[in-house]
């Protein structure tokens, strides 16, 4: 009998739930934790749609990079597998470490007005936000590693994060870009249309 293919998606759904489930709630929680922390970030800060996406990005890519030297298989998006550590070392206290160092880093790269807040959930957690070590024989050099070298990279990605491309505030335009479009009307289908909205997030 020929199984229906919704059936066959509900069953592998099914089993990766259970091993998503075998994994300790405090990872699923620290993840929660630093995801709410970039979003109230993003609240207070109220940056343009396409800076939060990105800042969602960047902040998930280094919490799974420092991530990702704890586990048997997975490869960070910038060092590959140089960070692997032993398996003996492949602990939940450890992942834990690394991905709060990670998040902290690039948060605080990314929000540096919410620094403060960013230390208060780090030493709630037991965390020296101040340690900068980059031994990655630790924990919390793996996710200040892993980190740097996404931060670094997507300091070069065009967003002009720094505005240093064009000498300009943050994330300003150094193109001189100019839409074919405006908010009301469309000259051009091929072309964006600027959002006209009310109020952001």
């Amino acid at each position: 009998m020929k199984v229906p293919f919704r059936s066959k998606t509900t069953y592998c759904a099914g089993i990766l739930a259970s091993l998503c489930f075998s994994q300790s709630v405090l990872a699923d929680t620290l993840i929660t934790h630093w995801n709410e922390a970039a979003l109230q970030a993003i609240r207070v800060t109220h940056p343009g749609p396409p800076i939060v996406a990105r800042a969602l990005a960047i902040t998930h890519t280094c919490m799974y990079d420092a991530w990702s030297a704890y586990d048997a298989k997975a490869k960070g998006t910038r060092l590959d597998d140089d960070l692997r550590r032993p398996d003996n070392e492949h602990t939940m206290a450890n992942k834990s470490k690394a991905v709060s160092f990670a998040a902290y880093r690039c948060l605080s790269d990314l929000f540096p007005s919410e620094v403060a807040s960013f230390d208060g959930i780090m030493k709630s957690l037991g965390y020296n936000p101040a340690d900068q070590s980059t031994d990655t024989n630790t924990a919390e050099g793996i996710g200040n590693v892993a980190a740097a070298a996404v931060i670094q990279y997507r300091h070069q990605d065009g967003a002009n994060q720094l505005g240093d491309l064009n000498g300009g505030a943050p994330y300003s335009d150094y193109t001189g870009y100019t839409p074919v479009n405006s908010p009301s009307s469309i000259v051009d289908p091929n072309h964006w249309q600027p959002l006209q909205v009310g109020s952001n997030i």
